[in-house]
């Protein structure tokens, strides 16, 4: 829920080893020297009291509780024979919490929700040739996710670090960083057409996992549950496994891949196994005061005898000051019957495409708090079979208000 779950590092440099004196006659032993006072800690260091000696680095709290909130209330209207207006407030909420259990392991607790249940409902945010709610954006789960990780430091320069996941509901190692943690996609109130052969396995079921970081390489397995998800949150048998690797080229490139095996549903009342291959690339670049975030991405989804589906997307999203332009492009295999049409002749997928542009300005900033107003427009590209119910220029707007808050707190236990 891209994304976020980093951890800081921490260095702690080895001890003094104070030579011992063992007493072998009455002669009393010689006592070790006392550990330096805080005010005698070298320059950039701070005392820690549990341990007793200085440690490297500015003084940082063991736990740390934060809370993030980015919510829309936006305003859709979609062209053509499906065309519909519609008022709904799309969000999420993010609550975690962090402990430095010891210098060389660190517990993280993520829980992600969102209130579209009731702000958004059954019908979904309007959004022309989106699938699972034909022609929109279908609402989140009130719990999205619950993720508790382990994560270990290795190696005397903290450079390795080894996590253990364990998720009643959460994210499986496949596809980039969701688009709702995606900084290339920030303001913009759209899902990707493309988000479940891309990065749609954000919220499943009973998720075990592993995660090896070294140097700027992390690598990625997990186990999870395909079967549709159900409230509160039960665990099931995992029966699906991904795999991801991501490689930080620089500060600002990023390149990555997965592959997942998903025994997923199969609207008949059985289950079948469904391929996800996925790519991407991102970055991120400061021109002048200016911020510059992209990201490329490769989808592809294939289940048992059944043809590939390909997906395309480009989006960016360019900051100056107060002001943010954002933009999307998206081409991808769609079958119609995922649109509810039922076309004479042969039923095999058809390339559609769509490309946004979007405009946000800031409105108020104070402290924790902010609020955004901004606009979209997207223009749909459909082929000649799609026409009959999409019209010959199928388009969307959208106008909206976006509020964010964060807030963090060190409890101190």
């Amino acid at each position: 829920m891209p994304d976020e779950k980093s951890t800081e590092k921490t260095t702690v440099p080895a001890p003094s080893k104070h030579s011992e004196t063992t007493a072998t006659s009455p002669t009393p032993a010689v006592a070790p020297p006392l550990p330096p006072a805080p005010a005698s800690c070298p320059s950039g260091d701070t005392w820690d009291v549990s341990m007793q000696m200085c440690m490297r680095g500015a003084a940082k709290p063991k736990t740390t509780v934060m809370f993030h909130l980015n919510q829309f209330m936006v305003f859709s209207n979609t062209s053509g024979p499906r065309g519909i207006s519609r008022l709904t407030g799309p969000g999420m909420w993010m609550l975690m919490y962090d402990n430095d259990i010891t210098p060389k392991n660190h517990l993280h607790i993520d829980v992600m929700g969102s209130p579209e249940q009731l702000t958004v409902g059954d019908r979904g945010t309007p959004q022309l040739l989106q699938t699972e709610n034909i022609d929109a954006m279908h609402p989140h789960d009130t719990i999205m996710a619950l993720e508790f990780r382990d994560v270990i430091t290795l190696g005397a320069d903290d450079q390795q670090k080894l996590t253990f996941l364990f998720a009643p509901r959460g994210e499986a190692a496949i596809g980039p960083v969701p688009f709702m943690h995606r900084e290339s996609a920030e303001g913009n109130p759209d899902a990707p057409l493309a988000h479940n052969l891309q990065d749609g396995f954000h919220d499943v079921s009973t998720v075990l996992g592993g995660e090896y970081q070294f140097a700027r390489t992390t690598l990625e397995a997990t186990a999870f549950s395909g079967k549709d998800l159900s409230w509160p949150l039960p665990l099931h048998s995992p029966d699906s496994y991904g795999l991801r690797v991501n490689q930080e080229i620089d500060d600002h490139i990023d390149v990555g891949a997965s592959y997942a095996d998903a025994l997923l549903p199969d609207g008949n009342g059985g289950a079948e196994h469904n391929r996800f291959l996925s790519a991407w690339l991102t970055t991120s670049h400061r021109i002048g005061d200016d911020t510059l975030k992209s990201s490329f991405i490769w989808g592809q989804a294939r289940a048992s005898h059944s043809a590939s589906l390909n997906s395309f997307l480009e989006e960016a999203v360019y900051q100056s000051g107060k002001n943010k332009f954002f933009g999307r492009a998206e081409a991808l295999q769609i079958m119609p019957d995922q649109l509810g049409l039922t076309i004479a002749g042969a039923a095999d997928s058809r390339w559609v495409q769509a490309v946004t542009f979007g405009y946000e300005r800031t409105l108020f900033e104070k402290d924790d708090f902010s609020l955004f107003a901004g606009g979209s427009y997207t223009k749909d590209f459909v082929p000649g079979a799609f026409k009959p119910a999409y019209g010959s220029d199928p388009r969307g707007v959208k106008a909206y208000l976006r509020m964010t808050f964060m807030m963090a707190s060190s409890p101190g236990f």
